[in-house]
């Protein structure tokens, strides 16, 4: 297939690697030229796109047969517009993979399926319903929080106070998102929305006082509050795609 990865950063440029070795044509996205050869090192025909003085994609990537929309809202004045414009640069046969967060959803306590209450006005939400009614196959993928060996949330938590010590974490391993999309490919799994989420949850100062001592990093010390927060339920993806999550927390 010919697939467009718009966002070749933490995560797109290690799933952008997967696909050519898997013997995808792959084009990637930077918002930096320094970086296009990277990108060909890889052997992903790179091109930049920042959503503003390069706002339009080159031709030779609208054919794409699957765009991967991969790009953070934290550049964007109006997500959705820019995820809108994306969008309308390829052809109506061209479907849609969009990362979106599970920070969509209301902060009630509980579990958390993929039809629980969301914040409307969320932009990542309305950027969602642009890629919804985009009149294209799609599937959106909510994604918990990310983490890797080399990226892990306890180091900007290490030796300081830290609220909701008793809410449990919603996380899921970069390597574990790289296969939920490639088993979304492989399969045709189109028009749906999932959870992606490791399915344990611990609590948060159980778990990140744990990560810091085997990291041998100062200890977080957390206050408790009311409430576990939201527990992300990630049992329709498990069951749909019979997908199971090799990286634990």
């Amino acid at each position: 297939m010919k697939i467009a990865v718009i966002g070749c950063g933490w995560l797109g440029l290690p799933l952008a690697k997967r696909l050519t070795d898997l013997g995808h044509e792959v084009y990637g996205s930077t918002t930096q030229d320094s970086r296009l050869k990277e990108l060909s090192d890889c052997a992903i025909q790179g091109f930049v796109y920042d959503g503003l003085v390069h706002d339009q994609l080159p031709a030779f990537v609208k054919a794409c047969d699957v765009v991967i929309l991969n790009f953070p809202p934290s550049r964007s004045t109006d997500y959705a517009a820019q995820v809108k414009d994306v969008i309308a640069q390829f052809s109506l046969k061209t479907k849609i993979v969009f990362t979106s967060s599970t920070g969509v959803y209301q902060d009630l306590d509980g579990p958390c399926t993929e039809l629980s209450p969301i914040s409307a006005t969320h932009p990542v939400f309305l950027a969602e319903e642009v890629v919804r009614f985009s009149a294209r196959k799609f599937t959106i993928l909510r994604l918990a929080g990310l983490i890797s060996e080399d990226r892990h949330p306890v180091k900007y938590l290490s030796g300081k106070q830290n609220a909701d010590g008793q809410k449990v974490v919603n996380l899921v391993h970069r390597e574990d998102v790289i296969a939920v999309i490639l088993t979304v490919l492989e399969n045709e799994v189109w028009d749906e929305i999932f959870n992606v989420c490791y399915p344990a949850h611990p609590t948060r100062s159980a778990y990140y006082i744990a990560q810091a001592e085997t990291r041998q990093l100062s200890l977080p010390i957390f206050a408790f509050s009311e409430g576990l927060g939201k527990e992300i339920n990630t049992s329709k993806l498990l069951q749909r795609l019979i997908f199971t999550y090799a990286h634990s927390l």
